[in-house]
């Protein structure tokens, strides 16, 4: 069999320093229209398409797309499918449908389709398609089996399997955490999937469902994570709206959600946005460990309709609108799970850049808040983490958060592909990619070149392989940035290179890939050695040492009081990101330091 290739033909502009440059990429492509796409396989120009009925394409066998350096993050294949789901002797279905300029690590939505209609009638009378169509979104369409919905028992058996399918990344790579909507039967297990991942869902809607049974609400809600046996899984908070002809009909589920996003005993009714519900809004006191560390509240919201306008465009837009109002990071953990506001870039004004080197289609997010200066405005380059793009790390990270607050402008440069469907970076210089370290470069520069900047006020973070990047990258572009602080990313090969003396800071997590005890021999103990020898700062034991709140903080100072190096140990954390620790990176250190004219970095309190 010949080799099946995948490739995007559509106008667009990138940009590549200060040329702009129109691509197209040839013509066995994936063609986009309004409404339905269309597909087109390049395997001896034979192509298959899906039409204006909605006919789904079988996933099943079909070889992974190869890379296409061109599409810059975006999935290699768009359009409607489907896949099987084994669940015991008996074959099931899911759909998938992915929209034009769906980019890899995009969220989806889990539906789940009412009895009465097929799959594509709900999707297109519901108006799901539009905003996926709109929002360059995934869905995922959990479907009845041939004799309907059946027991929640037997229908989580099926979604088991459907997650395992969702969560596989040979055609599509997801966000990792889900918004669900689930409706009738299929939204009632829906349920208790909710209930038993509460770490994997942003936020839920549940229309026309039903109770579950009381044990398995009280036993489900019982379970503790083993990584912090002190947090039960009914003390996770889920936004979760429901709307019901019957509000008594799911009375147990409402009460454990409201536990469960620890909600005031007063409700209020909701403006327009929720169509007059009753909402529960999170304490404002809550000390739940998931809204500990972010500006946001989570809320229980009840309407009790029934009409068939709750399966209407009108009221789907609104189902979408309290979804996606929320985001989500980190489902390895409870201890670094969490719900925050979602950035509207639009409303916010981020710009999505793009630019070629050498062939390779880049991505870049820039993000100036109001709050920022007129001129001389400071920048934080922020690095993702192996496997996620720039939009996943700018909306999981709420570096965005801190850059209202401050006034500082957010650049998060994006990851290049791995597979066709997963980005990572170059940490080694595999010559058979693309150099990381000159598109960084090339970053900064068009950052310079479009932006009036403080080129003494750039800063470089990064969170795990971010992390090791961004060390990396201070032995081959020190000049450019006045300090480093990563996160979770020790160096993992020699580092080379220019050694200039430069501020740098690492915080790692308890529960983190490799030791944070920074003197067992490891990887950790190697990076904190390695930037004491370079700023000739003497030995670990001659750190201060501090305590503040989870932080254990360790402190190298040079011989004028200037501390040099930094290095924290994050009580809880595991290997993930955490909104408190962009506090501490910009409050506590990159708002010190500013590099002068002649390369001189100089810190002040």
């Amino acid at each position: 069999m010949k080799k099946q290739t995948y490739i995007v033909s559509i106008a667009v502009s990138l940009m590549t320093l200060s040329n702009i440059i129109p691509v197209s990429a040839g013509v066995n492509d994936i063609n986009y229209s309004k409404g339905i796409d269309t597909l087109q396989k390049a395997d001896d120009n034979q192509q298959i398409k899906t039409k204006a009925s909605l006919e789904a394409i079988s996933l099943d066998n079909m070889e992974k797309p190869s890379i296409d350096i061109t599409l810059g993050n975006k999935l290699p294949l768009t359009g409607y499918f489907t896949r099987n789901v084994t669940v015991g002797n008996e074959t099931r279905t899911v759909k998938v449908y992915i929209a034009p300029d769906t980019t890899v690590r995009d969220y989806f939505t889990v539906l789940t389709v009412p009895e009465g209609m097929t799959t594509e009638e709900f999707l297109k009378n519901s108006g799901w398609l539009d905003i996926a169509n709109e929002k360059s979104e995934g869905l995922f369409i959990l479907e009845p089996g041939d004799n309907g919905w059946g027991t929640v028992e037997e229908e989580r058996a099926y979604m088991e399997q459907a997650f395992k399918l969702l969560r596989d990344t040979k055609y599509y790579n997801t966000f990792g955490l889900f918004y669900l909507a689930g409706y009738g039967e299929g939204g009632t297990a829906l349920q208790a999937w909710a209930m038993e991942n509460p770490l994997s869902v942003i936020s839920s809607v549940f229309v026309e469902t039903r109770d579950l049974d009381a044990n398995f609400i009280a036993g489900t809600g019982a379970k503790t994570f083993s990584e912090n046996n002190g947090i039960s899984y009914s003390e996770v908070p889920v936004p979760t709206w429901f709307v019901n002809n019957d509000l008594n009909s799911v009375k147990n589920l409402v009460e454990y959600w409201k536990a469960a996003n620890d909600v005031t005993a007063v409700s209020t009714k909701s403006p327009s946005g929720l169509v007059g519900s009753t909402v529960f809004m999170q304490d404002k006191d809550s000390e739940s460990i998931v809204t500990s560390y972010s500006d946001v509240l989570s809320k229980v919201a009840v309407l009790e309709k029934g009409d068939r306008g709750i399966y209407m465009k009108g009221f789907t837009k609104k189902m979408y609108d309290f979804l996606s109002y929320y985001t989500r990071y980190d489902n390895t953990t409870v201890n670094g799970n969490v719900l925050g506001v979602r950035p509207d870039y639009e409303a916010m004004g981020v710009e999505v850049k793009k630019m070629v080197l050498d062939g390779y289609t880049r991505e870049y997010l820039v993000y100036t808040p109001d709050s920022a200066p007129k001129k001389d405005i400071p920048v934080v380059f922020a690095l993702a983490g192996n496997t996620q793009t720039a939009r996943v790390f700018f909306d999981a990270s709420h570096w965005w958060e801190a850059a209202d607050k401050y006034g500082f402008m957010l650049v998060v440069p994006s990851e290049q592909y791995s597979s066709s469907t997963e980005v990572t970076w170059n940490v080694n210089y595999d010559p058979a990619k693309q150099d990381d370290f000159v598109f960084l470069e090339e970053v900064v520069k068009q950052i310079d070149e479009d932006y009036n900047i403080d080129p003494g006020r750039r800063y470089l973070t990064g969170q795990s392989l971010g992390s090791m990047f961004s060390n990396y990258a201070t032995t081959v572009l020190p000049e450019y940035f006045a300090a480093i602080g990563t996160t979770s990313g020790p160096l993992l090969r020699p580092a080379e290179g220019k050694i200039d003396k430069m501020p740098a800071y690492l915080l790692f997590g308890e529960h983190d890939l490799w030791s944070w005890d920074h003197t067992e021999d490891g990887p950790t103990k190697n990076t904190v050695e390695y930037w004491l020898s370079r700023n000739g700062l003497g030995t670990i034991d001659d750190a201060v040492v501090t305590q503040k709140d989870r932080y254990t903080t360790y402190t190298w100072y040079d011989e004028n009081d200037i501390p040099m190096y930094k290095y924290t140990q994050t009580e809880g954390r595991a290997h993930n990101f955490i909104v408190s620790e962009v506090w501490e990176l910009w409050e506590e250190w990159f708002s010190h330091w500013k590099m002068d004219t002649e390369g001189t970095r100089h810190y002040t309190n």
